[in-house]
């Protein structure tokens, strides 16, 4: 089983940071302040407010 980890604070670094970690094969839970980033990164898998073009 992969380490858990978590990124609080979905921003620019905080999606780069649990992206990244994610493509390593870590299970990453990234929290988010505002409420719309968390619905846009979960329907489209991106973060368009903080970090548009980057899946």
């Amino acid at each position: 089983m992969g380490m858990k980890i978590g990124v609080v604070g979905a921003g620019a670094w905080g999606t780069a940071l649990a992206n990244l970690l994610a493509e390593k094969g870590f299970h990453v839970d990234l929290w988010a302040f505002e409420a719309e980033v968390c619905v846009d990164i979960m329907e489209s898998r991106q973060n368009k407010l903080f970090l548009p073009d980057i899946r």
